[in-house]
């Protein structure tokens, strides 16, 4: 499993988040947009795996 978290808070806002989801999706990812709250502030991030591999496990 692994995460894309932005450089800056906040540096991705919701239709880059989705976009790139959507191309994880169409090269076979598994995809979950999440959100964390560290020192509060909201920090988002996209977590992609390939579902081959985490079934076969």
């Amino acid at each position: 499993m692994q995460r894309i978290y932005p450089q800056k808070a906040g540096a991705l806002n919701e239709a880059e988040r989705l976009e790139i989801a959507k191309l994880l999706i169409k090269a076979g990812y598994a995809v979950k947009i999440g959100i964390e709250k560290p020192k509060n502030t909201n920090v988002y991030f996209i977590e992609y795996w390939d579902e081959q591999t985490k079934n076969d496990t």
